[in-house]
């Protein structure tokens, strides 16, 4: 994390170093929250997310960013919701 910091500060951060970096980050800032913290977290940055890289992309690009956003969402419920297992 300070690695990161480090390198964002000095601006020799590229995005390649983020996709590498970003797992352990949110790993580190998600286990000091509380789970409705996460919940209100997850809340409010989603739609932000989702808004800005949708604002970026042509009708075709949302559309399947969409449906696999939405796949692996449903993946995710369906396994901790015990659906479709008997």
């Amino acid at each position: 994390m300070k690695q990161m910091m480090e390198k964002m500060m000095s601006g020799m951060m590229k995005p390649e170093d983020m996709k590498e970096m970003m797992p352990n980050m949110m790993d580190n800032m998600f286990a000091k929250m509380s789970p409705e913290e996460r919940i209100e977290f997850m809340s409010n940055m989603m739609p932000k997310c989702l808004n800005m890289i949708f604002s970026e992309l042509d009708s075709k690009e949302k559309q399947n960013l969409a449906k696999e956003m939405i796949s692996k969402m449903q993946s995710v419920f369906e396994e901790n919701l015990d659906v479709n297992k008997k």
